[in-house]
C-alpha cells in the first residue's frame, strides 16, 4: 500500500486508542487505528493484531476492514479502509428525533446481525465503533480489537480495571461476575445501551469508579427511555429496554429479530407519525441451539448460600459450606452465583480445584487460588502496588518465602526473599500455618471479605486438609468465607475430609451444609423448552425422555440435549422459525447411560490433532499453562494453539490468558479414556521426558511436582538404571520441596516413588541418593503419624549408614520417634549412643558433681571472654562435630 508518510490526517477519536481519517490526493481514503504513548505496551499491539487477523472475516459493506499492519511515528498501526460517514459518538449528547433513531438504528442492527452472522462477537459495541452516513442511511463497525471468534465465551471475576472492553456499555455477563457466557446477545445489550444514549442523550447509568459500573450493569435497573425523556413511544423504549435485560434469555436472542421490530416501527412511524404497542420479539428465534444458563430448581440452595457471605460481611466471622452432591450435579455453578453479591462490598473471589490425578502434590489447588489474587495486583498502580507491598511485608515478616514457593508471582510484589532457617519438622509446620494464616489475612479484611471457593475436596491433599482446619479454627481468622465442594458418593466414612469436618464441627466454627439432588421433571422441562424457545407443554415429551436418559444430572442433560442437535435429531425449520424433533427416532437411537462414554464420543468426532493434543492436556491435568502444554505438544506454540481451537471452539476446553481448562472433570475423564489404558504409562513417561528436557533448572525447580507426577506416573516403563536414578532424584527434590511446606504426607508420596525405583545394587552405586530417600521417608512417615513403617525404616538406615555423619542423622531422627511417643528414657539413651560414636561418653544420669564438673570446665575454656563473644567465632566445619 501507498506510505503512510503521503497521508494527511485528522482525528476522529483520541484517547488510549485513537482513530485517524487518512487523505491524500489520488490516494484512497483510510484510517489509522494507533495506541496512544511512545512505547506501546505488548496488549495494544496484540490487539491490533488480532483486528488484523480478523480481515478475511468482516466485508467492507458493514465493517471498517484491516488492510495493513504499519509502522508511523516509530509506532505500530493498524490500517482500515475508510467507508465514510461520521463518528456516531459525534452526534451524541442529546436526544435524537424517533425517526432520526431510526434510520440509524437499522443500518446499525443490521450490521451486527452480519457480524454474528460471520461467527464473530464484537464485545465493545459503542457509538465510538460505529460510523454512520445519514445521507445514505448506512452503517459500519470498527474496533474489533476484542472480538471473539467463539460461539460462547467463558469469563472469570476480574479486577473491573482489567476487563477488556468498555465498562459504560458492558453486558452483565461480560463483567465476568455474573455466572454467566458471553455470547452474541452480550452485543446486544450493548447495543441497547447504545440505543438508550442515542434516544434520551445520557446513558442509562452513571458510576464514580470501575467497580460501580458493574454493579450498575448487574444489579440496577435503568430508568425507561420513555420516563426519561417525554415523546419517545412506548414500544420503542420496550425495545431498548428488552435489549438491557440482566439474562441474556430475556433479551432479543438475534439482531435479525431486533431488526424486524424496528422496521416495524419506522414503517407505523413514517406511515402516520406514531408507533402503536406490538408484541415484540415475535420473530426473533435463534437458529443455534444455546442451552440457558438459568439455574434451574437451585434457587433454595443459592439463598443459603449467599445469606452465609452477608453473615460474614456482616460481623466478620468466617464459615465454611460445603455443597455435595454427584459429578455434573450443579455444585460449581450454584457457589458461582457468589460473584454478584461480592460486589457491593468489593468482596474478593479466589478459586482453585483439586485435580484426581494430581493428589500428590500439596497445596497445589491453594496456590491456584491465590495466583488468581495475586495476578491481578501487577496490573495496579505503583502506588496501589506499594500499598499492597507494605501490607504483604508486615504480615509475612522474614517468612515471605514460604509464600513465594506456594505462589511464584507474588515475589513480583514484594520482591526478592531471604531464605527461611530449617526448623523441626513439627515447628514448621505450625510456622508455615501461622505465615499462610497472615498472607490469607492481608485479602481477607473488612474493606474486602474474601470467598474462598475449593472444588473437588474428594480429591484434596492432607496438607490442605490440615492447613483448612487450622484456618477455620483459629478465633485470629477474620472476613472469611470458606466453600468446598465435594461429591459425596465419592467420600466414605473412612475419608479423611469427613473425619476432619467433624473435628472442626467440635469446635464453635460455623459450618453449613447445601446438599444438591438431580433436578425434577419440571425443572428439566424449563431447560428443554426455554432451549427450544417453545411452550412446555410442546417439549413434556421430549423433556421426559432426557429426564429418563440421564437422570436430571444436569450436566449429563445438557450433553445429551446438545448430541440431539449434533446429529440433527433437533433442528431449525428456517420457514417456521421454531425448533423440530422426531420423538420416535430419537427414541429408536441407542445411546450410552453414561456420560463419559457420551463425552468420549463426541471427542472422537472432532480432528485426529485435535483429540492428541487433548489427550496430552488430560495427562497434565484438569488444566494446564500454554507453554507447558506446547513443550508437550512439541513443535512451536501456535501449533499447539491450532490443534486445540476445535475443541476451544466447540466449548469443550476454555483458553483463558495463558492456559488452557477442561469444562468439566468428565470431559477430562473423557479425554483421559481416549488413551488405551496399557499405553498410559508409556505416554505419562513421555511427557515427563519432553518437560525435563524443555526446561531450564529454574523452570524445573518451579515445576518439579508436575515433572515428578508424570514421570512417577510412568515408572513401569522406565528401564535404564542411569534413568531410574535421575527420576528417583527429582523425587527426591520433590519429597523435599514437600516438606519445606510442611507437607508430610505429600513428601512421603514422592519419597516412596523415587525408592521404588532403585534396587539393593543401588546402595552401592548411588548410596548418597539411596540412603536420603530412605532417610526422609522415615521422617515423613513419623510426622503423619505412621510410627511402625518410620520405625522399620530407622531399625534398616542403621545397618545401611556408611559413616558417622549418616548414622548420626539416623539417630537424630530416633531421638524425634522415641520423644513423639512419649518414650523419653529411650530419647536420651538414643542421644548418647550417638554421642558415642564421636568419641563422646556421657552418663544417662550423671550426679551433681559431674554437672558442676563439666559447668567449671566450660568456664575455663572460656577464659573471661564474655558470651556475646562467641558469635564472632569461625563457623564449625568438621562434618562429625556438627553431626554430634
Amino acid at each position: 500500500m501507498t506510505e503512510l508518510s503521503n497521508y494527511v490526517f485528522s482525528a476522529l477519536r483520541e484517547g488510549e486508542i485513537s482513530l485517524y481519517r487518512g487523505s491524500g490526493d489520488g490516494l484512497d481514503p483510510i484510517l489509522l487505528v494507533a495506541p496512544a504513548g511512545e512505547h506501546t505496551a505488548r496488549e495494544s499491539l496484540e490487539r491490533l493484531e488480532h483486528e488484523y487477523a480478523l480481515r478475511a472475516a468482516l466485508d467492507p459493506d458493514w465493517a471498517a476492514r484491516p488492510v495493513a499492519l504499519a509502522h508511523r511515528d516509530g509506532r505500530m498501526t493498524l490500517v482500515l479502509e475508510d467507508p465514510g460517514g461520521e463518528l456516531l459518538d459525534r452526534l451524541l449528547g442529546r436526544p435524537l428525533e424517533v425517526r432520526q433513531f431510526l434510520r440509524i438504528a437499522m443500518p446499525l442492527a443490521a450490521a451486527l446481525r452480519c457480524v454474528h452472522e460471520r461467527g464473530l462477537i464484537h464485545k465493545d459495541i459503542k457509538p465510538a465503533n460505529v460510523l454512520v452516513d445519514r445521507a445514505s442511511g448506512r452503517a459500519w463497525l470498527t474496533g474489533f480489537a476484542i472480538a471473539s471468534r467463539l460461539p460462547r465465551e467463558h469469563r472469570g471475576p476480574e479486577p473491573p480495571e482489567m476487563i477488556a472492553g468498555t465498562l459504560a456499555y458492558m453486558a452483565p455477563e461480560q463483567t465476568g461476575r455474573m455466572n454467566r457466557s458471553v455470547d452474541s446477545r452480550s452485543d446486544l445489550y450493548a447495543l441497547g445501551v447504545t440505543f438508550y444514549e442515542m434516544l434520551t442523550g445520557t446513558l442509562p447509568f452513571a458510576a464514580a469508579d470501575p467497580m460501580e459500573w458493574v454493579h450498575c450493569h448487574i444489579a440496577r435497573q435503568p430508568v425507561p427511555p420513555d420516563e426519561r425523556v417525554a415523546g419517545i413511544p412506548g414500544p420503542l423504549s420496550a425495545i431498548v429496554m428488552k435489549l438491557l435485560a440482566k439474562t441474556a434469555e430475556d433479551r432479543y436472542q438475534t439482531a435479525a429479530g431486533l431488526m424486524i421490530d424496528l422496521r416495524k416501527c419506522l414503517v407505523d412511524c413514517e406511515a402516520t407519525g406514531r408507533i402503536e404497542p406490538f408484541p415484540l420479539g415475535g420473530h426473533d428465534a435463534s437458529d443455534r441451539l444455546l442451552i440457558p444458563e438459568r439455574l434451574y430448581g437451585r434457587e433454595r440452595e443459592i439463598d443459603a448460600l449467599l445469606a452465609s457471605f452477608d453473615r460474614v460481611v456482616a460481623d466478620g466471622t468466617p464459615e465454611l459450606v460445603l455443597v455435595s452432591g454427584y459429578s455434573g450435579i450443579g455444585k460449581s455453578s450454584v457457589v458461582n452465583e457468589l460473584h454478584k453479591v461480592l460486589v457491593p462490598p468489593r468482596g474478593l473471589f479466589a478459586s482453585g480445584k483439586f485435580d484426581q490425578y494430581k493428589r500428590d502434590i500439596p497445596y497445589t489447588t491453594l496456590a491456584q487460588a491465590f495466583q488468581s489474587l495475586v495476578r491481578p495486583l501487577l496490573g495496579q498502580s505503583e502506588a496501589e502496588i506499594g500499598r499492597w507491598r507494605d501490607n504483604l511485608s508486615e504480615a509475612l515478616g522474614p517468612n515471605g518465602q514460604l509464600i513465594v514457593n506456594l505462589v511464584p508471582e507474588l515475589e513480583l510484589v514484594i520482591g526478592k526473599q531471604p531464605p527461611v532457617p530449617d526448623l523441626p519438622p513439627l515447628d514448621a509446620q505450625r510456622r508455615f500455618q501461622m505465615v499462610f494464616r497472615r498472607f490469607l489475612g492481608v485479602f481477607a479484611r473488612k474493606e474486602h471479605p474474601l470467598a474462598l471457593f475449593l472444588d473437588d475436596l474428594q480429591w484434596l491433599d492432607a496438607a490442605t486438609l490440615d492447613l483448612l482446619e487450622h484456618l477455620i479454627t483459629q478465633s485470629e481468622m477474620r472476613n472469611l468465607l470458606v466453600v468446598g465442594a465435594y461429591r459425596d458418593n465419592e467420600v466414605g466414612p473412612a475419608h479423611p475430609l469427613l473425619r476432619t469436618l467433624e473435628a472442626i464441627r467440635t469446635t464453635d466454627a460455623r459450618v453449613h451444609e447445601i446438599v444438591l439432588a438431580a433436578l425434577g421433571l419440571d425443572d428439566v422441562g424449563r431447560l428443554v423448552a426455554d432451549a427450544l424457545h417453545c411452550e412446555p407443554e410442546r417439549a413434556r415429551p421430549l423433556a421426559e425422555l432426557v429426564q429418563d436418559k440421564t437422570g436430571g444430572n444436569p450436566f449429563f442433560a445438557i450433553q445429551f440435549f446438545t448430541a440431539l442437535a449434533d446429529e440433527g435429531l433437533l433442528a431449525f425449520d428456517s420457514v417456521a422459525r421454531a425448533w423440530q424433533w422426531d420423538i420416535d427416532r430419537i427414541r429408536t437411537k441407542s445411546y450410552t447411560d453414561n456420560v463419559v462414554a457420551l463425552m468420549a464420543g463426541k471427542l472422537k468426532r472432532l480432528a485426529v490433532t485435535t483429540q492428541e493434543a487433548l489427550k496430552q492436556l488430560a495427562c497434565l491435568g484438569n488444566a494446564a499453562e500454554a507453554a507447558t502444554l506446547t513443550m508437550v505438544h512439541g513443535g512451536p506454540e501456535q501449533a499447539m494453539h491450532a490443534a486445540l481451537w476445535e475443541a476451544v471452539h466447540a466449548g469443550l476446553v476454555f483458553h483463558e490468558d495463558s492456559a488452557y481448562e477442561f469444562l468439566h472433570d468428565q470431559i477430562q475423564q473423557a479425554a483421559y479414556s481416549l488413551i488405551p489404558e496399557e499405553h498410559r504409562a508409556e505416554v505419562h513417561l513421555g511427557i515427563g521426558r519432553a518437560l525435563l528436557a524443555s526446561m531450564t533448572a529454574d523452570q524445573l525447580t518451579e515445576h518439579l511436582f508436575d515433572v515428578a507426577n508424570q514421570f512417577d506416573r510412568g515408572a513401569a516403563r522406565l528401564i535404564d538404571r542411569d534413568e531410574k536414578a535421575r527420576v528417583a532424584t527429582i523425587d527426591l527434590r520433590a519429597g523435599r520441596k514437600a516438606t519445606a511446606s510442611a507437607a508430610y504426607a505429600s513428601a512421603r508420596a514422592y519419597f516412596s516413588a523415587g525408592m521404588a525405583l532403585l534396587d539393593e545394587r543401588d546402595w552401592d552405586s548411588q548410596y548418597e541418593l539411596t540412603f536420603s530417600l530412605w532417610l526422609e521417608r522415615a521422617e515423613s512417615e513419623l510426622m503423619i503419624g505412621n510410627f511402625e513403617k518410620a520405625e522399620q525404616l530407622i531399625v534398616e538406615l542403621l545397618q545401611r549408614g556408611a559413616s558417622k555423619v549418616d548414622q548420626a542423622a539416623v539417630y537424630h531422627l530416633k531421638v524425634q520417634f522415641h520423644v513423639m511417643k512419649s518414650e523419653n528414657p529411650q530419647a536420651v539413651e538414643s542421644a548418647l549412643t550417638c554421642l558415642r560414636l564421636f568419641g563422646i561418653d556421657l552418663p544417662a544420669h550423671p550426679t551433681l558433681e559431674q554437672v558442676q564438673a563439666e559447668y567449671e570446665t566450660v568456664w575455663r575454656t572460656l577464659n573471661g571472654r564474655p558470651i556475646e563473644s562467641l558469635i564472632d567465632l569461625p563457623l564449625m566445619t568438621d562434618p562429625e562435630l556438627q553431626a554430634a
